[in-house]
């Protein structure tokens, strides 16, 4: 048995988990799933939609970060209880850059939601589009390399992209 320990501190599963996740929509390399990125993909269909109907943005007021076993324990996923397990027996160099990737994520997205929220009265439908795409590229960007992370690409943001994406 391997002596690596999973998120919850206790031996990692994986090679046993990799064998489960066949057939399943649970990359068996990273033991993620793809479906945790609808917990963003909603979100972010409702921001860009902000410029046409500004009255949205409660929407995306109610939205709110999720981790992995959160978005998986209120899912309809069919497999939702392997892809938590799988999760907490997924190999560390996927869960550390996942997770750091996702709170890069977590924080773009209440970035816009915030700014937007504050403009979204006054600001005329150009401004608000220019808005919402200045937001979009980092959180396209972001939700790639998570989205590759879980398809077993390790990925890790230098403090320079940090910087990137994070200002204005």
């Amino acid at each position: 048995m391997s002596e690596s320990r999973g998120v919850d501190g206790k031996f990692r599963l994986t090679r046993t988990y990799r064998l489960l996740v066949r057939g399943t929509n649970i990359n068996a390399t990273s033991l993620l799933a793809t479906d945790y990125l609808n917990h963003f993909n909603e979100v972010v269909m409702v921001l860009e939609m902000v410029p046409d109907m500004p009255e949205i943005i409660e929407e995306a007021l109610e939205w709110k970060p999720a981790s992995y076993i959160e978005h998986f324990a209120a899912s309809v996923f069919s497999d939702k209880e392997l892809a938590i397990w799988a999760y907490k027996n997924a190999p560390k160099e996927y869960i550390d850059s996942f997770e750091e990737l996702v709170a890069a994520l977590d924080t773009l997205i209440q970035r816009a939601i915030t700014e937007l929220s504050q403009i979204v009265e006054t600001a005329g439908e150009e401004e608000l589009r220019a808005k919402v795409e200045e937001h979009m590229k980092g959180i396209r960007e972001l939700q790639e390399r998570i989205g590759g992370v879980i398809n077993g690409t390790v990925f890790r943001l230098d403090q320079k992209q940090i910087d990137l994406l994070f200002s204005p």
